[in-house]
C-alpha cells in the first residue's frame, strides 16, 4: 500500500464526493437513532403538546407551572388498567379507569424525550423533570387520584408449563395444525432460552422489518455425547433487544436432544419443523440424520442449511393456502398465548415475560454467575435482574438455615407459583341466565338498536365507511361488556377441588377435541405420545416426530370420517368416482345457435367446494347401499354402517343399555366440513315410551334439529303449569343431570349450558307436522340425482360424450345450477369450525355460504 500525504489525502476525498451535496453537514444536534415504534410514542405526545400551545399561545415546557398544567391534562385523559374501579369520564359520558403514577410519568418521560429531537428545541432541564416526577408522584396522585397499584409479576413456573402442554395438545381446538406445532416450539425456546417475544417473531417496534428467528439463526449438529452416542444439538441467536447494530454479541443458545419427556425435549419441534420446511442441504428425513454416526471426540458434524432458506423465517404466517414467506408478528402469539391460558383456566393474562422471567430466576438458583446469567437474558445492567425480574419471595429457608439441616427450596417455587391462579372448571363462556339478563340490559339494547340503525342511515359511500367504523367500534363495546361479566363471574367462581371428581362428565364435559380427535389421527396420537418419558429415537419420539412433520406440511380443508375416505382423491362409491378436488359442469349451448338436430353440452371443469365434499361422499355412500340393501344408516358414535334394519334397533338398543356412554352434549358438531358428532333429541333420547330407533334418531341438519327440540320446549310450556300455579319443580330429561327447575325458562338455560342446545327466544307455535329427517334427506338426495344427470357429469378418465336434449333442458339446467347442494341447508353447507348450519328464532343468523355456480360460467354459453 502506498503511503500518501495529507495533501494527497484529502484530494482523493474530494474526488470521490461525487454529488456534492453537503446539507447534511450542519451545527445541529444529531439524535440517537430510535425504533419507529419509539418515534411514534414521542409523536403522538409531542401532538398533543402542539394542541396544548394552540389552546395556549406562548407556553412552554421550560415553565415549571406550564409543565404542570400539561402534565395534569394528560393525566385527566389517560386510561388506565389497573385501577379497581372506573372514577374518570369521557366527552361521551362513559366511565374510565384512572391511569396508574408509572402510566403518567411515562407518558411526561415520552414527552421530554421527544422534545429536544425536534430542530430548534432545546433539552429540558433536569430540575425542571425532576420536579414534574415529585409533583405526578405526591400531587397528582391524591389529586385526581392516580392508581399506585402495579401489575403483579407472573411466574410460568413447571407446572403452569406443564398444564399449558396438556391443554394444547389434549384438548386445544380450532388451531391450524401448523401454528400448533410453532407455537410448541416458540413456548419451548422461550423457556430455555429466556428470550423475549419480540426477538423471535417480528416485534411491534420493528414492525415491517421481518427481523425474528431466521434459518440462518439456527444451527443443526451432531457430536458424540457421554455415552458415546450420537445425539443431535441445535443452536438458537436470538435478535435481542438493543443489539440491533451489535450482531456479533446477540447470545447464543444451546440446546440438546437427550430430554424427557418428550413435550419438554427442544429438538422434536424444531427439528419437525424444519423437516416439513425441507431447508437441509443434504437430508429430507429424519431417519437419514438420525443414521449419522457419532464423529469423533470434540468434533461435530454440522447440518447444512439450504443457501436460498437462509433467509426464510422459522416462525411464518399460515395463510389458507399453507405457510407464507412472511414472519409472524409478537402480537399474534401473544394473543394466542393469552387465550391458551384463559382457556386452560387461568383468569391472569400469560405473557412470555412470565416464561423469561421463570427462566432467570431458575439460572440464578442454579449458582451461575452474574456475567453468566447476564449473558443468558441479554442484560447489559447487572442490577436489570434485581429491579425487575427477581421475585420477592425470599429463596432463603429459614428453618433449615436456623437448624442447619439441608436447604430446600420445593416450597419456594410453589409459592412463586401462586402468582398464577389456575382454576381446572373455570368457565369459558358466559353461563345462559347471566347472558340473557345482559342482553335484556338497557345499555346492551341500546347498542344492538344503534347497530341495526346504522345499516338504513348510510346512503353514500362516506356515510357507509363512517357506519362501519362506528359499527367496528360498537361491536367492540359490546364485546367489552361480554367480556367485563364473564370476568365477574370467573372471579366468583367457586373451586372445591374435594367434590368435584375427575371422571364427572358434568364437571369436565368432553371437550371440543375429545368430540372431534379421531377425524385428525395424527393429533390424536399426539395427545398421548408426546407426554411419554421416551427418547427421542426411540419407537415412540420416532413416532411423535412423524405426526409433528404431518401436521407442520397438513393444510386440511376437509376432515373425512374414516368410514368415508376417498380413494385416489376420487368418491369411493365404485359407479360414482367422482373427483373430489374438480368436477365437470356441462352447460346448455343457447337454443339460438345450435340446430334440431344437435342440442347438446359443453363440457366447463370448476373446482368442487370443499363444503360439499364430505356430504357428496356420504349421501353418495348411504344411496349406494341402500341401493344393494334397501337400508342403510351410519352410526355416528361408532362410524359403522348397519345396512339391516333389525341390525339398526339391536345397535341403538345396545347404545341405550349403557346410558354413562350417551352423549352429554346433543348438538350437531362439524370439524373441517365434517360432521364429527350427530344431533340428538335428549326429550327422545330417554323416554322409554319410544322405540330404540326413535330414542337414538341422529339429526344432521341443524335447521330440522332446533325445530325437533324447541318443539319439545313448546308443548312443555304450553302443557306444564309454573310452580307458582301449583305445578311441580320441573326436571332434565337426561337423568345422569342433578336438581329441579321451577321454569321452563331454567330448564333452556340449563340445557344450553350442559347440553348446549340453543335457547331460541320468541319460540313459534309447535310445528307438529314437522317433516321427518328422512324425508328432508331423500328429498335433498333426489334434487341431487336430478342435478346430477341434467347438469353434472364426471372428471376424465370418465365418458364425457354430450347427450342430447331439447330446448326445454336450458332453463331446467339454470334452476338446478342456481340451487347448489352448498347453497341450500345441508350437513356440508356448514364452514369450518362451525357447530350449527342454520338457526331459528333470535339465533345467529345462517351465514351467506359459497357462490352461485352460474357465476362461473361464460354467459353466453347459458343464453338469455
Amino acid at each position: 500500500m502506498v503511503k500518501r500525504s495529507a495533501a494527497e489525502f484529502l484530494d482523493d476525498a474530494e474526488a470521490n464526493t461525487s454529488d456534492g451535496d453537503q446539507s447534511h453537514i450542519n451545527g445541529d444536534p444529531v439524535p440517537g437513532g430510535i425504533q419507529d415504534c419509539t418515534e411514534r410514542q414521542y409523536s403522538q405526545m409531542l401532538d398533543i403538546w402542539d394542541e396544548f400551545e394552540r389552546r395556549n399561545p406562548g407556553a412552554t415546557p421550560h415553565d415549571l407551572e406550564t409543565a404542570k398544567r400539561f402534565v395534569t391534562l394528560v393525566a385527566r385523559a389517560s386510561e388506565g388498567r389497573v385501577a379497581p374501579a372506573a372514577t374518570l369520564s369521557r366527552r361521551d359520558g362513559s366511565a374510565i379507569k384512572p391511569p396508574s403514577v408509572v402510566t403518567v410519568y411515562y407518558k411526561w418521560k415520552m414527552f421530554i424525550c421527544g422534545w429536544p429531537r425536534r430542530p430548534g428545541n432545546c433539552k429540558i432541564s433536569r430540575e425542571l423533570t425532576q420536579s414534574i416526577a415529585n409533583y405526578i408522584n405526591t400531587t397528582l396522585v391524591k389529586k385526581i387520584p392516580l392508581c399506585t397499584d402495579v401489575r403483579t409479576r407472573h411466574f410460568l413456573t413447571v407446572h403452569h408449563f406443564t398444564v399449558l402442554m396438556e391443554k394444547m395438545w389434549q384438548s386445544e381446538e380450532r388451531l391450524h395444525p401448523r401454528y400448533l406445532v410453532q407455537d410448541f416450539a416458540a413456548l419451548i425456546l422461550f423457556i430455555y432460552t429466556s428470550g423475549r417475544v419480540g426477538e423471535y417473531f417480528e416485534s411491534t417496534c420493528r414492525r415491517g422489518s421481518g427481523r425474528g428467528l431466521l434459518y440462518k439463526h439456527i444451527d443443526f449438529a451432531i457430536f458424540k455425547n457421554e455415552r458415546g452416542e450420537a445425539e443431535l444439538a441445535i443452536r438458537a441467536i436470538r435478535d435481542a433487544k438493543g443489539m440491533t447494530n451489535t450482531p456479533h454479541k446477540r447470545p447464543q443458545h444451546a440446546m440438546y436432544e437427550d430430554m424427557t419427556p418428550l413435550f419438554a425435549n427442544p429438538v422434536l419441534p424444531v427439528l419437525a419443523i424444519a423437516l416439513a420446511d425441507g431447508v437441509f442441504k443434504d437430508y429430507t428425513t429424519f431417519e437419514e440424520i438420525f443414521a449419522i454416526p457419532p464423529p469423533a471426540d470434540g468434533s461435530l458434524h454440522h447440518l447444512e442449511i439450504h443457501k436460498d432458506k437462509q433467509d426464510l423465517p422459522f416462525f411464518r404466517v399460515i395463510s389458507c393456502s399453507g405457510p407464507t414467506g412472511k414472519i409472524q408478528s409478537a402480537s399474534s402469539f401473544s394473543s394466542r398465548l393469552t387465550g391458551l391460558g384463559h382457556r386452560a383456566g387461568y383468569r391472569e393474562n400469560i405473557m412470555v415475560h412470565d416464561i423469561r422471567r421463570e427462566a432467570l430466576i431458575k439460572a440464578d438458583d442454579n449458582g451461575y454467575s452474574i456475567a453468566e446469567r447476564m449473558k443468558f437474558a441479554g442484560h447489559k445492567n447487572p442490577d436489570t435482574f434485581s429491579e425487575s425480574y427477581m421475585s420477592q419471595m425470599s429463596t432463603v429457608d429459614g428453618q433449615s438455615s436456623y437448624w442447619g439441616c439441608e436447604r430446600r427450596t420445593i416450597h419456594i417455587d410453589i409459592f412463586r407459583g401462586l402468582s398464577l391462579h389456575h382454576h381446572p372448571q373455570l368457565l369459558q363462556s358466559l353461563p345462559a341466565k347471566l347472558q340473557a339478563d345482559l342482553e335484556s340490559r338497557p345499555d346492551f339494547v341500546a347498542l344492538n338498536s344503534e347497530i341495526e340503525s346504522l345499516s338504513a342511515k348510510a346512503t353514500t359511500a362516506d356515510e357507509q365507511q363512517r357506519a362501519r367504523d362506528r359499527r367496528s367500534e360498537l361491536y367492540w363495546r359490546r364485546r367489552q361488556l361480554l367480556v367485563t361479566e364473564l370476568r365477574k363471574c370467573q372471579k366468583n367462581q367457586s373451586l372445591n377441588l374435594a367434590s368435584a371428581h375427575e371422571t364427572d362428565l358434568f364437571i369436565r364435559p368432553p371437550t371440543y377435541f375429545d368430540r372431534v380427535r379421531f377425524l385428525d389421527p395424527p393429533r390424536d396420537r399426539l395427545a398421548s405420545s408426546l407426554f411419554f418419558n421416551a427418547p427421542l429415537r426411540g419407537e415412540e419420539g420416532r413416532a411423535s416426530l412423524r405426526d409433528l412433520i404431518a401436521l407442520c406440511k397438513e393444510n386440511p380443508k376437509v376432515g373425512y370420517r374414516p368410514s368415508l375416505q376417498p380413494k385416489m382423491g376420487r368418491c369411493p362409491v365404485a359407479k360414482c368416482g367422482l373427483q373430489m378436488d374438480r368436477f365437470v359442469i356441462e352447460a346448455p349451448r343457447p337454443a339460438s345457435r345450435i340446430c334440431n338436430a344437435d342440442r347438446s353440452f359443453s363440457p366447463i371443469t370448476n373446482s368442487m367446494s370443499p363444503n360439499r365434499r364430505w356430504s357428496h361422499i356420504y349421501k353418495c355412500h348411504q344411496e349406494d347401499l341402500e341401493g344393494k340393501y334397501s337400508f342403510a344408516q351410519l352410526c355416528f358414535q361408532c362410524d359403522e354402517w348397519i345396512t339391516v334394519r333389525a341390525e339398526w334397533q339391536d345397535h341403538c338398543q345396545r347404545h341405550l343399555d349403557k346410558p354413562e356412554t350417551l352423549p352429554v352434549q346433543c348438538d350437531i358438531l362439524t370439524y373441517c366440513r365434517t360432521i364429527a358428532t350427530a344431533g340428538f333429541c335428549h326429550f327422545c333420547l330417554f323416554d322409554l315410551n319410544k322405540p330404540a330407533t326413535e330414542r337414538m334418531h341422529q339429526w344432521v341438519h341443524s335447521q330440522t334439529w332446533t325445530d325437533h327440540v324447541n318443539a319439545h320446549f313448546q308443548e312443555l310450556k304450553l302443557g306444564h303449569p309454573s310452580e307458582q300455579e301449583g305445578g311441580k319443580a320441573l326436571e332434565c330429561p337426561d337423568p345422569r343431570c342433578v336438581g329441579a327447575f321451577d321454569s321452563i325458562q331454567n330448564l333452556q338455560f340449563h340445557c344450553q349450558d350442559v347440553h348446549c342446545i340453543p335457547r331460541v327466544t320468541g319460540m313459534k307455535r309447535a310445528r307438529h307436522g314437522v317433516k321427518p329427517e328422512e324425508k328432508i334427506g331423500q328429498k335433498k338426495r333426489a334434487c341431487q340425482k336430478n342435478q346430477r344427470s341434467s347438469g353434472y357429469k364426471l372428471a376424465e378418465p370418465l365418458d364425457l360424450r354430450p347427450p342430447t336434449g331439447n330446448v326445454q333442458t336450458t332453463s331446467r339446467w339454470k334452476r338446478s345450477a342456481s340451487k347448489t347442494p352448498s347453497a341450500r341447508r345441508g350437513i356440508s353447507a356448514t364452514p369450518s369450525n362451525s357447530v350449527n348450519e342454520t338457526t331459528t328464532g333470535t339465533e345467529t343468523p345462517a351465514s351467506s355460504i359459497g357462490s352461485d355456480i352460474l357465476e362461473k360460467i361464460d354467459p353466453h354459453l347459458l343464453g338469455d
